[in-house]
């Protein structure tokens, strides 16, 4: 099944989230492992863009991190919108409405739950 290119950018955007969080709590991945109960090799395939985390793996990394799992959402809507807006950029143009409703209004559930809260926004 071939993904849209809003879930390949909410998927960076998560694995570009692990990798940050850990990095600014100075946690390696083994020292995360052995906070959270998630093994090393599950944190590395998920900073590798391999396997994405259910909600309970997040919850157990934001204990891990001694954040709250509305932080790391607020942090990945931060990242993915980030990644949206440089898409453009990159490309010397400002997106179609089309574009930004259908970033905004897609089905993907991690990506509605992104609307809902906050909504797609330029930063």
């Amino acid at each position: 099944m071939a993904m849209n290119y809003e879930t390949v950018l909410l998927h960076e955007a998560i694995r570009l989230l692990l990798i940050s969080i850990r990095q600014q709590r100075s946690h390696t991945q083994q020292s995360l492992s052995l906070e959270s109960g998630i093994s090393r090799q599950f944190i590395s395939q998920m900073e590798c863009g391999k396997r994405l985390p259910s909600l309970d793996t997040l919850s157990q990394l934001a204990l891990a991190l001694r954040t709250s799992i509305s932080s790391l959402m607020a942090e990945l809507d931060r990242i993915y919108q980030h990644l949206f807006w440089q898409r453009y950029a990159r490309q010397g143009k400002i997106p179609s409405e089309t574009d930004i409703s259908k970033a905004a209004e897609t089905t993907d559930p991690c990506l509605e739950y992104l609307r809902k809260a906050r909504g797609l926004h330029r930063p």
